[in-house]
Protein backbone atom coordinates (compact mmCIF):
# COMPACT_ATOMS: atom_id res chain seq x y z
CA UNK A 1 0.00 0.00 0.00
CA UNK A 2 1.78 3.63 -0.82
CA UNK A 3 0.06 5.10 1.76
CA UNK A 4 1.89 2.83 4.12
CA UNK A 5 4.57 0.66 2.88
CA UNK A 6 7.32 3.45 3.94
CA UNK A 7 5.35 3.87 7.14
CA UNK A 8 5.38 2.46 10.22
CA UNK A 9 2.70 0.95 12.81
CA UNK A 10 3.38 0.41 16.46
CA UNK A 11 0.93 -2.39 18.18
CA UNK A 12 1.21 -1.94 21.74
CA UNK A 13 0.80 -4.95 24.28
CA UNK A 14 1.30 -3.48 27.78
CA UNK A 15 -0.85 -2.18 30.39
CA UNK A 16 -0.39 1.29 31.75
CA UNK A 17 -1.83 2.52 35.02
CA UNK A 18 0.09 5.75 35.37
CA UNK A 19 3.09 4.52 36.97
CA UNK A 20 6.04 3.81 35.61
CA UNK A 21 6.13 0.20 36.45
CA UNK A 22 3.62 -2.31 34.08
CA UNK A 23 4.05 -5.68 35.41
CA UNK A 24 0.91 -6.98 33.14
CA UNK A 25 0.64 -7.48 29.65
CA UNK A 26 -2.43 -6.53 27.53
CA UNK A 27 -1.39 -8.30 24.00
CA UNK A 28 -2.95 -8.69 20.90
CA UNK A 29 -3.78 -11.64 18.77
CA UNK A 30 -1.07 -12.27 16.12
CA UNK A 31 -3.98 -12.58 13.36
CA UNK A 32 -4.18 -8.40 13.32
CA UNK A 33 0.00 -8.07 12.73
CA UNK A 34 -0.37 -10.83 9.96
CA UNK A 35 -3.29 -8.72 8.06
CA UNK A 36 -1.26 -5.53 8.85
CA UNK A 37 2.44 -6.89 7.09
CA UNK A 38 0.14 -8.31 4.59
CA UNK A 39 -0.76 -4.69 3.64
CA UNK A 40 2.50 -3.80 3.39
CA UNK A 41 2.46 -2.38 6.64
CA UNK A 42 5.57 -2.03 8.77
CA UNK A 43 4.44 -4.10 12.45
CA UNK A 44 6.59 -3.39 15.81
CA UNK A 45 5.38 -4.94 18.89
CA UNK A 46 6.44 -3.73 22.43
CA UNK A 47 5.76 -4.85 25.76
CA UNK A 48 5.93 -3.17 29.10
CA UNK A 49 6.27 0.60 28.18
CA UNK A 50 5.94 3.19 30.91
CA UNK A 51 4.21 6.07 29.59
CA UNK A 52 7.90 8.31 29.32
CA UNK A 53 9.05 5.57 26.91
CA UNK A 54 6.03 5.48 25.00
CA UNK A 55 6.18 9.17 24.58
CA UNK A 56 9.49 9.05 23.10
CA UNK A 57 8.99 5.18 20.90
CA UNK A 58 5.72 7.07 19.27
CA UNK A 59 7.37 10.04 17.58
CA UNK A 60 8.16 7.40 14.91
CA UNK A 61 5.01 5.86 13.88
CA UNK A 62 2.04 6.94 11.57
CA UNK A 63 -0.55 4.09 14.19
CA UNK A 64 -0.91 2.75 16.97
CA UNK A 65 -3.08 -0.34 17.98
CA UNK A 66 -4.17 -0.91 21.63
CA UNK A 67 -6.42 -2.85 23.95
CA UNK A 68 -8.19 -1.67 27.18
CA UNK A 69 -5.45 -2.00 29.27
CA UNK A 70 -2.90 0.70 27.32
CA UNK A 71 -3.63 4.12 28.44
CA UNK A 72 -3.04 6.50 25.47
CA UNK A 73 -2.94 9.82 27.31
CA UNK A 74 -2.61 13.40 26.33
CA UNK A 75 1.45 13.60 26.52
CA UNK A 76 1.71 10.69 24.44
CA UNK A 77 -0.61 11.95 21.59
CA UNK A 78 1.38 15.11 22.00
CA UNK A 79 4.81 13.56 21.66
CA UNK A 80 3.32 11.82 18.51
CA UNK A 81 4.86 13.81 15.44
CA UNK A 82 3.69 11.44 12.47
CA UNK A 83 0.97 9.72 14.68
CA UNK A 84 -2.53 9.59 11.96
CA UNK A 85 -4.45 6.92 13.60
CA UNK A 86 -5.13 5.22 17.34
CA UNK A 87 -7.05 1.63 16.99
CA UNK A 88 -8.85 0.31 19.93
CA UNK A 89 -9.13 -3.42 19.35
CA UNK A 90 -12.41 -3.80 21.13
CA UNK A 91 -15.61 -1.18 22.32
CA UNK A 92 -14.61 1.39 24.93
CA UNK A 93 -11.95 3.91 24.29
CA UNK A 94 -12.17 5.30 27.75
CA UNK A 95 -8.27 4.67 27.48
CA UNK A 96 -7.56 6.77 24.80
CA UNK A 97 -7.79 10.51 25.20
CA UNK A 98 -9.90 11.64 22.43
CA UNK A 99 -10.20 15.13 23.03
CA UNK A 100 -6.48 15.47 23.00
CA UNK A 101 -6.73 13.14 19.30
CA UNK A 102 -9.13 15.52 17.68
CA UNK A 103 -6.98 18.35 18.86
CA UNK A 104 -4.26 16.92 17.18
CA UNK A 105 -5.72 15.28 14.05
CA UNK A 106 -5.38 11.88 14.53
CA UNK A 107 -8.00 9.65 14.01
CA UNK A 108 -9.40 7.18 17.08
CA UNK A 109 -11.28 4.16 15.87
CA UNK A 110 -12.52 1.38 17.53
CA UNK A 111 -14.42 -2.44 16.51
CA UNK A 112 -17.78 -1.80 18.80
CA UNK A 113 -19.15 -5.07 17.11
CA UNK A 114 -16.68 -7.54 17.50
CA UNK A 115 -17.76 -8.12 21.19
CA UNK A 116 -21.19 -8.11 21.35
CA UNK A 117 -21.57 -12.16 21.32
CA UNK A 118 -19.25 -12.30 23.85
CA UNK A 119 -20.13 -9.56 25.88
CA UNK A 120 -24.42 -11.06 25.72
CA UNK A 121 -23.49 -14.34 26.46
CA UNK A 122 -21.98 -13.91 29.62
CA UNK A 123 -24.05 -11.70 30.92
CA UNK A 124 -26.61 -14.43 30.17
CA UNK A 125 -24.10 -16.68 32.01
CA UNK A 126 -24.31 -14.54 35.34
CA UNK A 127 -28.34 -14.47 35.31
CA UNK A 128 -28.67 -17.83 35.17
CA UNK A 129 -25.68 -18.26 37.59
CA UNK A 130 -27.60 -16.44 40.04
CA UNK A 131 -30.59 -17.88 39.15
CA UNK A 132 -29.69 -20.96 40.40
CA UNK A 133 -27.02 -20.43 42.80
CA UNK A 134 -23.84 -21.86 40.53
CA UNK A 135 -21.36 -20.26 42.14
CA UNK A 136 -22.12 -20.96 45.61
CA UNK A 137 -23.20 -24.51 45.22
CA UNK A 138 -19.77 -24.91 43.02
CA UNK A 139 -17.54 -23.19 46.06
CA UNK A 140 -19.59 -25.60 48.83
CA UNK A 141 -18.64 -28.73 47.02
CA UNK A 142 -14.62 -27.59 46.82
CA UNK A 143 -14.98 -27.32 50.70
CA UNK A 144 -16.50 -30.76 50.71
CA UNK A 145 -20.13 -30.00 51.56
CA UNK A 146 -23.56 -31.20 50.50
CA UNK A 147 -25.77 -28.60 50.87
CA UNK A 148 -28.71 -29.30 48.50
CA UNK A 149 -30.86 -27.09 50.92
CA UNK A 150 -28.87 -23.78 51.19
CA UNK A 151 -28.94 -22.89 47.46
CA UNK A 152 -32.56 -23.03 46.38
CA UNK A 153 -33.02 -21.03 43.09
CA UNK A 154 -35.75 -19.55 40.81
CA UNK A 155 -36.72 -20.15 37.24
CA UNK A 156 -36.31 -17.78 35.06
CA UNK A 157 -39.33 -18.69 33.09
CA UNK A 158 -42.35 -16.33 33.56
CA UNK A 159 -39.86 -13.90 35.25
CA UNK A 160 -39.47 -10.03 34.35
CA UNK A 161 -36.16 -8.79 32.93
CA UNK A 162 -35.72 -5.44 33.25
CA UNK A 163 -32.94 -4.15 30.72
CA UNK A 164 -31.15 -0.96 30.60
CA UNK A 165 -30.12 0.41 27.04
CA UNK A 166 -31.07 -1.39 24.07
CA UNK A 167 -27.78 -1.22 22.37
CA UNK A 168 -25.98 -4.22 20.30
CA UNK A 169 -25.41 -6.32 23.26
CA UNK A 170 -28.98 -5.33 25.61
CA UNK A 171 -30.53 -6.38 22.41
CA UNK A 172 -28.81 -9.94 22.23
CA UNK A 173 -29.02 -10.32 25.79
CA UNK A 174 -33.04 -9.97 24.86
CA UNK A 175 -32.96 -12.84 22.50
CA UNK A 176 -31.63 -14.94 24.54
CA UNK A 177 -33.72 -14.74 28.09
CA UNK A 178 -36.80 -14.49 26.28
CA UNK A 179 -36.15 -18.23 25.08
CA UNK A 180 -35.88 -18.84 28.60
CA UNK A 181 -39.71 -17.36 28.61
CA UNK A 182 -38.61 -14.37 30.28
CA UNK A 183 -41.13 -11.30 30.00
CA UNK A 184 -38.80 -8.04 28.84
CA UNK A 185 -39.00 -4.15 29.87
CA UNK A 186 -36.81 -1.95 28.56
CA UNK A 187 -35.47 1.09 28.90
CA UNK A 188 -33.26 3.21 25.84
CA UNK A 189 -33.98 6.73 25.16
CA UNK A 190 -32.35 6.59 21.26
CA UNK A 191 -34.62 3.44 21.02
CA UNK A 192 -38.02 3.63 19.07
CA UNK A 193 -40.98 2.91 21.34
CA UNK A 194 -42.14 0.70 18.04
CA UNK A 195 -38.39 -0.88 17.28
CA UNK A 196 -38.82 -2.19 20.94
CA UNK A 197 -41.92 -3.40 20.79
CA UNK A 198 -41.35 -5.35 17.14
CA UNK A 199 -38.92 -7.25 19.39
CA UNK A 200 -41.07 -7.87 22.08
CA UNK A 201 -39.93 -5.74 24.62
CA UNK A 202 -42.29 -3.33 26.76
CA UNK A 203 -41.01 0.21 26.29
CA UNK A 204 -40.48 1.67 29.36
CA UNK A 205 -38.96 4.47 31.62
CA UNK A 206 -35.31 3.91 33.51
CA UNK A 207 -37.09 3.88 37.03
CA UNK A 208 -40.16 1.62 35.75
CA UNK A 209 -37.86 -0.57 34.13
CA UNK A 210 -35.69 -1.12 37.79
CA UNK A 211 -38.98 -0.98 39.11
CA UNK A 212 -40.89 -3.86 37.62
CA UNK A 213 -37.66 -6.35 37.10
CA UNK A 214 -37.01 -9.58 38.60
CA UNK A 215 -33.78 -9.54 37.03
CA UNK A 216 -32.35 -6.27 36.19
CA UNK A 217 -29.43 -6.10 33.56
CA UNK A 218 -27.80 -3.06 32.48
CA UNK A 219 -25.97 -2.16 29.26
CA UNK A 220 -25.87 1.52 28.99
CA UNK A 221 -22.67 3.65 29.02
CA UNK A 222 -21.14 5.49 31.51
CA UNK A 223 -22.00 9.30 31.23
CA UNK A 224 -22.76 11.82 34.22
CA UNK A 225 -26.21 10.62 33.59
CA UNK A 226 -25.59 7.10 34.61
CA UNK A 227 -23.40 7.34 37.08
CA UNK A 228 -24.37 5.92 40.24
CA UNK A 229 -28.11 5.05 38.11
CA UNK A 230 -28.40 2.37 40.46
CA UNK A 231 -28.49 3.81 43.99
CA UNK A 232 -29.63 3.66 47.36
CA UNK A 233 -32.89 5.52 46.33
CA UNK A 234 -33.63 3.25 42.81
CA UNK A 235 -32.78 -0.03 45.01
CA UNK A 236 -35.43 0.68 46.99
CA UNK A 237 -37.85 0.80 44.22
CA UNK A 238 -36.97 -2.98 43.32
CA UNK A 239 -39.06 -5.62 44.09
CA UNK A 240 -38.13 -7.47 46.95
CA UNK A 241 -35.83 -10.82 45.98
CA UNK A 242 -34.71 -9.08 42.95
CA UNK A 243 -31.60 -9.70 41.18
CA UNK A 244 -28.80 -7.06 39.47
CA UNK A 245 -25.84 -7.90 36.82
CA UNK A 246 -23.92 -5.21 35.51
CA UNK A 247 -22.05 -6.59 32.42
CA UNK A 248 -21.27 -2.48 31.24
CA UNK A 249 -18.83 -0.44 33.08
CA UNK A 250 -17.96 0.02 36.73
CA UNK A 251 -19.79 3.06 38.16
CA UNK A 252 -22.98 2.85 37.14
CA UNK A 253 -24.23 1.16 40.80
CA UNK A 254 -23.33 2.67 43.72
CA UNK A 255 -21.47 -0.21 45.12
CA UNK A 256 -21.66 0.63 49.08
CA UNK A 257 -25.80 1.11 48.27
CA UNK A 258 -25.75 -2.28 46.80
CA UNK A 259 -23.51 -4.28 49.66
CA UNK A 260 -26.25 -2.44 51.71
CA UNK A 261 -29.13 -3.93 49.60
CA UNK A 262 -27.73 -7.17 49.43
CA UNK A 263 -27.00 -7.43 53.48
CA UNK A 264 -30.79 -5.76 54.03
CA UNK A 265 -32.01 -9.33 51.61
CA UNK A 266 -33.86 -6.85 49.61
CA UNK A 267 -31.65 -7.82 46.83
CA UNK A 268 -31.16 -11.52 46.44
CA UNK A 269 -28.34 -11.40 44.56
CA UNK A 270 -25.78 -9.57 41.93
CA UNK A 271 -23.30 -10.35 39.22
CA UNK A 272 -20.76 -8.09 38.79
CA UNK A 273 -18.05 -8.07 35.92
CA UNK A 274 -17.25 -4.42 36.09
CA UNK A 275 -16.19 -2.38 39.18
CA UNK A 276 -15.36 1.82 40.06
CA UNK A 277 -11.74 0.56 39.77
CA UNK A 278 -10.08 -2.28 37.99
CA UNK A 279 -8.66 -4.01 39.83
CA UNK A 280 -10.87 -3.46 42.21
CA UNK A 281 -9.83 -0.83 45.52
CA UNK A 282 -9.74 -2.08 48.90
CA UNK A 283 -13.17 -0.39 49.97
CA UNK A 284 -14.84 -2.59 46.55
CA UNK A 285 -13.63 -6.37 48.36
CA UNK A 286 -16.97 -6.96 50.99
CA UNK A 287 -18.79 -6.07 48.31
CA UNK A 288 -17.35 -9.09 45.65
CA UNK A 289 -16.51 -11.21 48.75
CA UNK A 290 -20.44 -10.81 49.74
CA UNK A 291 -22.18 -14.86 49.26
CA UNK A 292 -25.18 -13.15 47.78
CA UNK A 293 -22.52 -11.63 44.91
CA UNK A 294 -21.07 -13.45 42.10
CA UNK A 295 -17.65 -11.36 40.20
CA UNK A 296 -15.71 -11.84 37.37
CA UNK A 297 -12.63 -9.82 36.46
CA UNK A 298 -13.88 -8.14 33.64
CA UNK A 299 -14.37 -11.23 30.89
CA UNK A 300 -17.42 -9.77 28.99
CA UNK A 301 -15.06 -9.92 25.95
CA UNK A 302 -12.36 -12.26 27.03
CA UNK A 303 -13.15 -15.46 24.78
CA UNK A 304 -10.94 -16.60 22.36
CA UNK A 305 -13.91 -15.69 19.17
CA UNK A 306 -14.10 -11.97 20.49
CA UNK A 307 -10.61 -11.37 20.58
CA UNK A 308 -9.99 -12.32 17.20
CA UNK A 309 -12.96 -10.63 15.56
CA UNK A 310 -11.89 -7.41 16.66
CA UNK A 311 -7.90 -7.39 16.26
CA UNK A 312 -9.26 -8.57 12.28
CA UNK A 313 -12.00 -6.06 12.43
CA UNK A 314 -9.57 -3.27 13.69
CA UNK A 315 -7.02 -4.30 11.62
CA UNK A 316 -8.70 -3.89 8.29
CA UNK A 317 -9.81 -0.76 9.16
CA UNK A 318 -6.67 0.73 9.74
CA UNK A 319 -5.82 -0.80 6.58
CA UNK A 320 -8.97 0.64 4.57
CA UNK A 321 -7.78 3.82 6.12
CA UNK A 322 -4.36 4.17 4.60
CA UNK A 323 -6.05 3.24 1.10
CA UNK A 324 -8.37 6.11 1.49
CA UNK A 325 -11.37 3.65 1.47
CA UNK A 326 -14.82 3.77 3.72
CA UNK A 327 -14.29 3.13 7.11
CA UNK A 328 -16.71 2.49 10.00
CA UNK A 329 -16.13 2.92 13.92
CA UNK A 330 -14.23 6.20 13.81
CA UNK A 331 -14.98 7.58 17.26
CA UNK A 332 -13.76 11.33 17.19
CA UNK A 333 -12.48 12.47 14.04
CA UNK A 334 -15.24 13.58 11.17
CA UNK A 335 -13.63 12.30 8.33
CA UNK A 336 -15.87 13.65 5.94
CA UNK A 337 -14.75 16.07 2.99
CA UNK A 338 -17.19 17.81 2.53
CA UNK A 339 -17.32 18.87 6.23
CA UNK A 340 -14.03 20.54 5.40
CA UNK A 341 -15.08 22.91 2.81
CA UNK A 342 -15.66 26.31 4.57
CA UNK A 343 -18.95 27.51 3.17
CA UNK A 344 -20.47 24.51 4.58
CA UNK A 345 -19.28 24.86 7.96
CA UNK A 346 -21.69 27.27 9.02
CA UNK A 347 -24.78 24.84 8.01
CA UNK A 348 -23.37 22.10 9.64
CA UNK A 349 -22.89 24.34 12.84
CA UNK A 350 -26.49 25.43 12.24
CA UNK A 351 -27.98 21.75 11.60
CA UNK A 352 -26.08 20.46 14.48
CA UNK A 353 -28.47 23.19 16.90
CA UNK A 354 -31.85 22.46 15.14
CA UNK A 355 -30.93 19.23 15.88
CA UNK A 356 -30.28 20.16 19.55
CA UNK A 357 -33.27 22.38 19.70
CA UNK A 358 -35.58 19.42 18.65
CA UNK A 359 -34.29 17.31 21.09
CA UNK A 360 -35.04 19.45 23.84
CA UNK A 361 -38.19 19.77 22.98
CA UNK A 362 -39.15 16.00 22.24
CA UNK A 363 -37.22 14.15 24.38
CA UNK A 364 -36.95 10.56 23.40
CA UNK A 365 -38.14 8.03 21.21
CA UNK A 366 -37.20 9.06 17.93
CA UNK A 367 -38.29 6.68 15.27
CA UNK A 368 -37.68 9.05 12.12
CA UNK A 369 -35.44 12.08 11.05
CA UNK A 370 -35.81 13.61 7.74
CA UNK A 371 -33.45 16.76 6.17
CA UNK A 372 -34.97 18.45 3.47
CA UNK A 373 -31.95 21.29 1.34
CA UNK A 374 -32.60 23.63 -0.47
CA UNK A 375 -30.64 25.83 -2.71
CA UNK A 376 -26.50 25.98 -4.30
CA UNK A 377 -24.67 25.59 -1.03
CA UNK A 378 -26.08 22.54 0.35
CA UNK A 379 -28.27 21.22 -2.63
CA UNK A 380 -25.42 18.89 -2.78
CA UNK A 381 -24.85 17.93 0.66
CA UNK A 382 -28.02 16.09 2.67
CA UNK A 383 -26.00 13.57 3.88
CA UNK A 384 -23.41 15.73 5.83
CA UNK A 385 -26.52 18.18 7.14
CA UNK A 386 -28.34 14.90 8.49
CA UNK A 387 -25.49 13.72 10.37
CA UNK A 388 -24.92 16.81 11.79
CA UNK A 389 -28.59 17.27 13.28
CA UNK A 390 -28.26 13.42 14.61
CA UNK A 391 -25.24 14.98 16.41
CA UNK A 392 -27.31 17.29 17.87
CA UNK A 393 -29.82 15.20 18.94
CA UNK A 394 -28.15 12.61 20.02
CA UNK A 395 -25.63 14.55 22.54
CA UNK A 396 -28.25 16.30 23.76
CA UNK A 397 -30.13 12.98 24.80
CA UNK A 398 -27.45 11.51 25.31
CA UNK A 399 -24.36 13.64 26.58
CA UNK A 400 -21.98 11.27 24.30
CA UNK A 401 -19.24 13.54 23.22
CA UNK A 402 -17.81 11.25 21.56
CA UNK A 403 -20.69 11.18 18.71
CA UNK A 404 -19.63 12.88 15.06
CA UNK A 405 -20.40 12.93 11.52
CA UNK A 406 -19.05 9.97 10.94
CA UNK A 407 -20.80 7.66 13.63
CA UNK A 408 -23.90 9.33 14.74
CA UNK A 409 -25.47 7.65 11.27
CA UNK A 410 -24.13 4.31 12.53
CA UNK A 411 -25.71 4.88 15.63
CA UNK A 412 -29.09 6.03 14.03
CA UNK A 413 -29.18 2.67 12.42
CA UNK A 414 -28.02 0.48 14.99
CA UNK A 415 -31.07 2.37 17.03
CA UNK A 416 -33.71 1.22 13.94
CA UNK A 417 -33.74 5.35 13.53
CA UNK A 418 -35.11 5.37 9.47
CA UNK A 419 -32.53 8.70 8.45
CA UNK A 420 -33.56 10.49 5.20
CA UNK A 421 -32.77 13.72 2.86
CA UNK A 422 -33.55 15.31 0.05
CA UNK A 423 -33.92 18.20 -2.24
CA UNK A 424 -36.59 20.83 -2.00
CA UNK A 425 -37.45 23.36 -3.88
CA UNK A 426 -37.08 26.86 -3.26
CA UNK A 427 -39.96 29.00 -1.56
CA UNK A 428 -39.50 31.97 1.07
CA UNK A 429 -35.98 31.30 1.61
CA UNK A 430 -33.42 30.44 -1.89
CA UNK A 431 -31.59 28.16 0.84
CA UNK A 432 -32.60 26.65 3.58
CA UNK A 433 -32.93 23.41 5.69
CA UNK A 434 -35.62 21.84 7.54
CA UNK A 435 -35.43 19.36 9.82
CA UNK A 436 -38.70 16.80 10.43
CA UNK A 437 -38.12 14.50 13.73
CA UNK A 438 -40.40 12.12 14.22
CA UNK A 439 -41.12 10.17 17.43
CA UNK A 440 -44.01 7.62 18.39
CA UNK A 441 -46.38 10.49 18.90
CA UNK A 442 -44.40 13.87 17.80
CA UNK A 443 -43.24 15.85 15.17
CA UNK A 444 -41.40 18.32 15.36
CA UNK A 445 -40.14 20.71 12.62
CA UNK A 446 -37.80 23.39 11.97
CA UNK A 447 -36.23 25.22 9.84
CA UNK A 448 -32.74 27.57 9.51
CA UNK A 449 -30.88 29.51 6.75
CA UNK A 450 -27.18 31.25 7.07
CA UNK A 451 -26.74 34.72 6.27
CA UNK A 452 -23.03 34.97 5.49
CA UNK A 453 -21.55 33.04 8.19
CA UNK A 454 -24.13 33.17 10.54
CA UNK A 455 -27.07 30.36 11.19
CA UNK A 456 -30.42 31.65 11.74
CA UNK A 457 -33.82 29.61 12.73
CA UNK A 458 -36.35 31.04 10.73
CA UNK A 459 -39.35 28.14 11.40
CA UNK A 460 -40.14 27.00 14.27
CA UNK A 461 -43.20 23.96 14.14
CA UNK A 462 -45.97 25.15 12.03
CA UNK A 463 -44.65 29.29 12.58
CA UNK A 464 -42.12 31.22 10.72
CA UNK A 465 -40.25 33.02 13.12
CA UNK A 466 -36.47 34.44 12.89
CA UNK A 467 -34.02 34.26 15.85
CA UNK A 468 -30.16 33.09 16.46
CA UNK A 469 -29.27 29.92 18.29
CA UNK A 470 -27.43 30.52 21.32
CA UNK A 471 -27.35 30.68 25.16
CA UNK A 472 -30.75 29.77 26.74
CA UNK A 473 -33.71 30.34 25.02
CA UNK A 474 -37.47 30.24 26.52
CA UNK A 475 -39.89 29.00 23.79
CA UNK A 476 -43.83 28.56 24.76
CA UNK A 477 -47.32 28.88 22.59
CA UNK A 478 -49.60 31.18 23.81
CA UNK A 479 -52.99 32.78 22.77
CA UNK A 480 -52.57 35.42 20.81
CA UNK A 481 -54.16 38.08 23.26
CA UNK A 482 -52.89 41.24 25.21
CA UNK A 483 -50.70 41.04 28.13
CA UNK A 484 -49.53 37.45 27.92
CA UNK A 485 -46.33 38.58 27.04
CA UNK A 486 -46.29 40.76 29.96
CA UNK A 487 -47.33 38.30 32.44
CA UNK A 488 -44.30 36.32 31.07
CA UNK A 489 -41.79 39.09 31.17
CA UNK A 490 -43.37 39.88 34.98
CA UNK A 491 -41.97 36.42 35.65
CA UNK A 492 -38.80 36.79 34.63
CA UNK A 493 -38.37 40.07 35.95
CA UNK A 494 -39.76 38.81 39.47
CA UNK A 495 -36.66 36.28 39.16
CA UNK A 496 -34.11 38.34 37.98
CA UNK A 497 -33.93 37.09 34.77
CA UNK A 498 -32.79 39.48 32.00
CA UNK A 499 -34.60 39.21 28.54
CA UNK A 500 -32.05 39.89 25.29
CA UNK A 501 -34.77 39.16 23.23
CA UNK A 502 -38.45 38.50 22.55
CA UNK A 503 -39.84 37.43 19.34
CA UNK A 504 -43.15 36.97 18.36
CA UNK A 505 -44.71 34.55 15.38
CA UNK A 506 -47.42 35.63 13.53
CA UNK A 507 -50.97 33.72 14.73
CA UNK A 508 -51.66 30.34 13.44
CA UNK A 509 -55.80 29.07 12.94
CA UNK A 510 -56.14 28.05 16.41
CA UNK A 511 -55.40 31.42 18.01
CA UNK A 512 -52.17 30.40 19.04
CA UNK A 513 -48.27 32.42 17.89
CA UNK A 514 -44.86 30.52 19.35
CA UNK A 515 -43.01 33.06 21.10
CA UNK A 516 -39.06 33.15 21.87
CA UNK A 517 -37.83 34.91 24.61
CA UNK A 518 -33.30 34.78 24.99
CA UNK A 519 -32.60 35.12 28.61
CA UNK A 520 -29.43 35.78 30.50
CA UNK A 521 -29.58 32.52 32.98
CA UNK A 522 -30.98 29.27 32.75
CA UNK A 523 -34.61 28.81 34.83
CA UNK A 524 -35.12 26.18 37.66
CA UNK A 525 -38.09 23.71 37.39
CA UNK A 526 -40.14 26.14 40.01
CA UNK A 527 -39.65 29.39 37.71
CA UNK A 528 -41.09 26.74 34.65
CA UNK A 529 -43.91 25.02 36.41
CA UNK A 530 -44.70 29.33 37.32
CA UNK A 531 -45.09 29.75 33.51
CA UNK A 532 -47.09 26.61 32.57
CA UNK A 533 -49.23 28.23 35.06
CA UNK A 534 -50.20 31.65 33.59
CA UNK A 535 -53.26 31.88 31.98
CA UNK A 536 -53.03 31.33 27.97
CA UNK A 537 -49.72 29.91 28.34
CA UNK A 538 -48.88 26.40 26.88
CA UNK A 539 -45.88 24.23 25.99
CA UNK A 540 -43.06 25.90 27.95
CA UNK A 541 -39.53 24.80 27.20
CA UNK A 542 -36.15 25.84 27.95
CA UNK A 543 -33.34 25.11 25.41
CA UNK A 544 -29.94 25.81 25.86
CA UNK A 545 -27.20 26.08 22.73
CA UNK A 546 -23.58 26.22 23.99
Amino acid sequence: ITATSNGAFHVECQKQDGSEACPDLDPIEQVCVDILEAAGVHVDQKQKLSESELCVLIKDYDGLVVRSGTQVTAAVIEAAGKLKVVGRAGTGVDNIECDAASRAGVMVMNTPGGNTISAAEHTCALIMAMARNVAQGDGSMKEGKWERKNFMGVELHGKTLGVLGLGRVGREVVSRMQAFGMAVVGYDPMFPEEASRKLNIEPASAAECIRRADFLTIHVPLLDETRGLINEGSLATMKPGARIVNCARGGIIDEKALLDALNSGHIAAAALDVFESEPPAQSEWPLIKHPRCIATPHLGASTEEAQGKVAQEIAHELVNFFSDKQVSGVVNAPDLLASQQPELKPWTRLCEQMGSIVAQLLGGGVSRVQVEVVGPAVGKAGSLCAASALIGLFKTLTNDISLNLVNAPIVARDRDIEVAHSVGEAGVYNQLVTLTVKTGTQTQIISGTVFGNQGRIVRLGHHWIEFSPGGYSLIYRNIDKPGVLASVAGCMASKKVNIGSAIISSCDSEGFVTSIMSLDKKLGAEVLAQLKALPDVAEVHLVHIA
